[in-house]
């Protein structure tokens, strides 16, 4: 799942566009952050206050983490961290065993956040169990609260393409919750003035809550050490959690709290669109990072699908879906659909749960609209390219959306 606040003047003044890093190199602290992330101002506060811990100056390297038309290549984690700092500050994590950019190292987590429960005031909800049946919550298009509608049929899904709109029908009342990025969250009601009308409580549901870490090169494995040792004292200080607040809990918080008490008040106003899932949503964008060879000793992978029905769906993928998602299914706007990220080994996604995105999420610009034989056929043609067989049996439209056949990668 593209991924905002004037920062103190001595942070802008020691902006790093320098040469390489060196391991031992203390005079400077030096970071790379997002300026387009809506957890860009804790980032640099957190920054701030691990540079003072250290005794050293920090300089501050910023990009756009939305990148251009086609998103952000993931390989520019490793260019920056190579050249322009020695931590790369405010990546979600979810699975520390794999979805890193190649050849990078994350941190332990400083930091833990994910998707949130909003919902207005008077009629403030914890979960989503907790809302009425016939409730509509707006989610946004790719990401991962999606899959949860599955396990809360009670509920009705209204998807919309970004954050803004999400959160503005929420505000007009057309839907009664939604469930978003928390920094996202955090950022839009405070730059909004909105803070005091809606509540938003942490989601208890898969995949839900992320860790935040610093990626790093194996140059300035002690510059990262030196970081896990700065955020420790923090933590123990009891500075650490005051640092994170309103966008984050420290990783020992277990649950954020329902609302946070205060949002920052000279907030600047949320002014970019994002797609969560070029930053958030990351377990099934990162293709380009590493091999998509499987693992040794896999098991042999089910037919679910006829060859005739995958041919169809290749078809279908190029007219609907290819100018996101590439050519290969290797994605450029829109997240990688095939590979061991979108497909990882453990098991955890099921076809039905992929399948739900691609019918109710796909196309862009008119989520649903295709017939339900197209779905299928796409869905087919996405199976046949993480390394499926076809068969002699057909994949149906109730088949596809119960299937808990476990979605792993068995290509080449």
């Amino acid at each position: 799942m593209k991924r905002h606040v004037s920062m103190h003047g001595a942070l802008l003044a020691l902006a790093f566009a320098g040469a390489g890093c060196s391991a031992d190199a203390q005079a400077a602290l030096r970071v790379c952050v997002d300026s387009s992330s809506p957890g860009a101002d804790m980032d640099l506060r957190l920054a701030e206050a691990v540079a003072r811990d250290q005794g050293t100056t920090l300089a501050v390297h910023r990009f756009d983490g939305e990148g251009d038309d086609e998103g952000f290549d993931m390989k520019n984690f490793v260019a920056m961290a190579g050249k322009d700092c020695q931590l790369v500050l405010g990546f979600p994590l979810r699975d520390r065993h794999g979805g890193l950019p190649g050849g990078l190292h994350a941190t332990q987590a400083y930091a833990r956040t994910g998707f949130v429960l909003v919902t207005p005031m008077a009629r403030r909800a914890a979960s989503l169990d907790a809302l009425r049946p016939g409730t509509r919550v707006a989610v946004t298009y790719q990401t991962t609260p999606n899959l949860y509608f599955a396990e809360h049929p009670a509920l009705q899904a209204d998807i919309r393409l970004t954050n803004e709109d999400a959160i503005d029908a929420l505000e007009k009342g057309k839907v009664q919750a939604a469930m978003l990025w928390r920094p996202t969250v955090v950022k839009y009601l405070s730059g909004h003035g909105q803070a005091q009308r809606f509540d938003y409580a942490e989601l208890d549901e898969p995949h839900a809550r992320y860790d935040l870490v610093a990626l790093y090169a194996d140059a300035n494995a002690k510059a990262a050490q030196r970081f896990e040792a700065s955020i420790a004292r923090l933590g123990r200080d009891g500075k650490l959690s005051a640092l994170l607040q309103p966008y984050a809990v420290a990783p020992s918080a277990r649950k954020a709290a329902a609302v946070a008490p205060a949002l920052p008040a000279a907030a600047e106003a949320y002014r970019r669109k994002h797609d969560l899932l070029a930053r958030a949503d990351v377990d099934a964008q990162l293709a380009f990072a590493g091999s998509d060879k499987p693992s040794a000793g896999k098991a042999k992978a089910p037919a679910l699908f006829t060859a005739k029905q995958a041919t169809g769906g290749k078809a279908s993928y190029e007219q609907n879906c290819a100018i996101c998602h590439g050519d290969k299914l290797t994605g450029r706007a829109g997240p990688a659909l095939k590979g061991k990220h979108f497909a990882p080994d453990d098991g955890k996604y099921k076809v039905g749960d992929i399948f739900a995105i691609v019918h109710k999420n796909m196309p862009a610009m008119a989520p649903g609209s295709l017939p339900q034989n197209t779905y299928v056929e796409i869905m087919a043609y996405i199976l046949q390219q993480n390394g499926y067989p076809a068969g002699g049996k057909p994949l149906t439209f109730d088949g596809a959306k119960s299937s808990k056949v476990p979605l792993i990668y068995a290509g080449q």
